[in-house]
């Protein structure tokens, strides 16, 4: 956040003995600003300002820079330090003594200045109405944020902090409101007031606030962990009456963050009514006028700004390319407080829309970025930093285990209150507190772009004694960079045949690897993340059918034709091509989506299921009137992939429409196309799926029929697509297959046409 500024001219003009290339705030420490602002021009929005900059040199100068924005100064002084001169350049305050100061040196700089304060879209000193001024500690717009220098001369980012006292005078018909304790008003007898208030903790420039108009004040008090804190919301007189309405929890919220997140860092919890908001100024949260409407619809934000005093004013980002550590957790915690308001329903629900989104938002090539290393056009963007931080912080949170999670949060904000921090000291502060390598999960969700794709599908089940070994064909792949995880967690919910729901966690470094759960059931089903709150490259939603109205989720529709009492069908929607492809001759699976559907019947119960496809959203497989849209089945890893029957919706086309299956079942799906112009146009793809294997599974031989009498070829095809063995045949309408020597496990028979054309498929098991 840091501008250089390089003074050439000067050293010339003023004879200085060298050319000095610095950064704002380079060769100091601002330990203390001490701020006097009033005289504020209501119709020519101006005011007059003088600071005093208690500042400590870090090494030995005779130059100083400071920032100050659309601002005149106007006289600069310093207390045993004789001030040359002074001048301005764009936003940049050049101040030049007599005589170097040693390092090590403390000096109070005293800086007058007026003018016209700099605003923006949303940001710096805001006029609102006739009556109103405030400030807003950043602008969307500008680069870099940080716009504390918009008031008073400072050194304008996230690292350098220091303590406060704000005077601010303004006429008896107003008040001034700041951040910080209040300590006195005083009446000038001029018909102005000056308002102090004293800020001791150490906070960044953008954090220090102030606020002029008419206010009325509504007040409560916290009894908190260590020390009753005041509660403060200063709003206009009209808004009065709705303020208890939008406030109601303030109390059970900030309760559920002292006992999460450690006690209260500041001095109260205050909220000013603003024309726009919101903005966490430390003790005096601008909040948007619009929000204060009695009611509770706006309460995210009382909780996101309130969780910005640990998250972000305690402890702040280091630059802006890691904002994620302010708004991504405030927008995680302003999601959790629900858990302690409303119910853990309530939570899970809000992240879990939250997961959906981000999934989508990650799965887009244009927001290939990590999210530690984010553009300054793109530091505070809704998706990339706020709710995609928040799910990453969700993630984390599930990955090391809640308590544990919390327990690290809390000293991690101790180790780091009141200073800056970065990604790398998050990690190794959660990685130190927990006892758990982090260091996998940073650089699979943090420094890496896009995000992974995690999944554990069945693949055998072993019953022993009265209990069952269900191993997990556990897979990693990343979308949208090359990273491979290490360090891999993930949740799976199995589904027991009296639904029962046990969750487990599995764990495996790389690509690919096999994961053991024991149960006491066997499995009729298994769910990744089962409540979506993990950042895992797919979207997922659990639905309980209890009429027979259509439900659609990701293009997955269910269609309940009969049921006796209910139906429970989790949609998992993969963001990535299917696993094990079976590749088989002029079929083309979907390289970048397969859908995970488990059913569970209360009672009896058929349900339809649907795929919706168009050419636009599978544009890698569907090109052309040649290819014919199909659907690719399996149970789970045991099988193999194969097509199922289906129909056409009607008005269905090539360009788009909808796969019918009747009373699907629980499995993997996915889109295909045949190469009709490969396989003839002729052919009638429906009439072919007429072979059947038998016995099957099988430890010997089997037979192979089929309906009617043709020439072609049988191939058996391992999973990894090798043909392993093939047999010639002429009107014949079965043939004999001996299955020794070959490998146990599922493979495939394909039954090929004359011309070499795929004919049908089919999934055999050898015991």
């Amino acid at each position: 956040m840091k501008r250089p500024f390089l003074i050439l001219a000067l050293s010339l003009f003023f004879g200085m003995s060298s050319l000095i290339a610095q950064t704002a705030g380079e060769n100091i420490d601002v330990t203390h600003y001490e701020i006097h602002v009033g005289d504020f021009d209501f119709t020519n929005h101006t005011l007059m300002g003088e600071t005093f900059v208690t500042l400590t040199t870090t090494t030995t100068t005779d130059t100083f820079v400071l920032e100050l924005k659309s601002l005149d100064a106007t006289g600069v002084t310093s207390d045993g330090y004789s001030v040359n001169h002074f001048s301005q350049d764009g936003d940049f305050l050049i101040i030049v003594l007599d005589l170097p100061a040693p390092a090590g040196s403390t000096m109070t700089l005293d800086i007058n200045y007026m003018g016209s304060p700099f605003s923006e879209t949303w940001g710096g000193v805001e006029w609102w109405g006739t009556d109103y001024v405030y400030n807003l500690g950043v602008g969307f717009d500008s680069q870099p944020h940080n716009l504390g220098k918009t008031w008073f001369p400072c050194v304008d980012n996230f690292t350098d902090k220091a303590t406060y006292d704000v005077y601010v005078t303004t006429t008896n018909d107003k008040k001034a409101i700041c951040g910080g304790e209040f300590v006195e008003t005083v009446d000038n007898g001029d018909g102005t007031s000056t308002w102090h208030w004293a800020t001791p903790q150490e906070i960044a420039t953008y954090h220090i606030s102030f606020a002029v108009g008419e206010y009325d004040l509504w007040e409560d008090v916290y009894h908190g962990i260590e020390r009753d804190i005041p509660i403060t919301v200063y709003a206009k007189p009209s808004q009065m009456s709705n303020v208890p309405g939008t406030f109601v929890h303030i109390n059970e919220i900030v309760a559920f963050f002292e006992e999460n997140l450690g006690p209260y860092p500041f001095n109260r919890i205050g909220y000013i009514s603003t024309g726009k908001g919101c903005m966490e100024h430390t003790d005096n949260i601008a909040f948007a006028a619009s929000i204060i409407n009695g009611n509770t619809s706006g309460e995210e934000y009382v909780a996101h700004e309130l969780s910005h005093m640990w998250s972000g004013n305690m402890v702040t980002c280091a630059e802006a390319g890691d904002m994620w550590l302010n708004e991504g957790f405030a927008q995680f915690w302003g999601a959790f407080y629900e858990l302690g308001v409303y119910g853990e329903a309530s939570y899970l629900n809000t992240m879990a829309s939250m997961v959906n989104s981000a999934v989508g938002w990650c799965s887009n090539e244009s927001n290939w970025i990590p999210l530690n290393h984010m553009p300054l056009d793109m530091t505070y963007d809704s998706d990339a930093v706020y709710n995609r931080g928040a799910v990453i912080v969700n993630t984390m949170m599930n990955y090391m285990g809640s308590e544990t999670f919390l327990a690290a949060m809390r000293q991690f904000f101790q180790q780091y209150a009141y200073q800056a921090a970065t990604s790398e000291q998050l990690c190794e502060a959660l990685t130190q507190y927990s006892g758990i390598d982090m260091h996998g999960f940073f650089d699979t969700f943090v420094y890496s772009s896009g995000m992974p794709h995690l999944y554990a599908p069945i693949k055998k089940v072993v019953q022993a004694g009265n209990q069952f070994e269900v191993s997990l064909d556990v897979r990693y792949q990343h979308i949208g960079d090359s990273h491979i995880g290490q360090g891999n967690v993930y949740e799976v919910t199995f589904i027991g045949p009296d639904f029962q729901l046990v969750t487990e966690r599995v764990a495996w470094d790389g690509l690919h690897d096999e994961a053991t759960v024991t149960l006491d059931f066997e499995p009729v089903g298994v769910v990744g993340d089962f409540n979506n709150g993990w950042l895992d490259g797919k979207t997922q939603k659990n639905l309980m059918l209890k009429t027979t109205t259509m439900s659609t989720f990701a293009k997955f529709r269910v269609q309940p034709e009969t049921l006796t009492d209910s139906v429970f069908v989790s949609i998992e929607s993969h963001l990535v091509g299917p696993y094990d492809d079976p590749l088989i001759p002029n079929l083309t699976m979907s390289t970048k989506h397969f859908w995970t559907v488990n059913r569970y019947d209360f009672g009896e119960a058929t349900v339809t299921g649907m795929i919706d496809y168009t050419n636009s959203t599978e544009n890698d497989i569907i090109h052309s009137e040649n290819d014919s849209t199909t659907v690719m089945y399996r149970r789970d890893a045991s099988e193999a992939w194969h097509e199922i029957p289906h129909t056409l919706y009607p008005g269905s086309t090539w360009r788009n429409g909808r796969l019918v299956f009747e009373n699907f079942q629980p499995g993997e799906y996915a889109v295909a196309v045949w190469d009709k112009e490969a396989l003839g146009l002729n052919e009638n793809l429906e009439q072919k799926k007429t072979m059947q294997l038998y016995p099957n599974p099988t430890e010997g031989d089997i037979r192979v029929t089929w309906v009617g009498k043709t020439d072609g070829q049988i191939r058996i095809v391992s999973p990894e697509g090798k043909e392993m063995q093939r047999i010639d045949f002429a009107q014949a309408d079965s043939v004999d297959v001996a299955t020794k020597g070959l490998p146990q496990g599922w493979c495939t028979v394909v039954r090929l046409g004359k011309d070499g054309s795929v004919i049908e498929t089919e999934k055999l098991i050898i015991k």
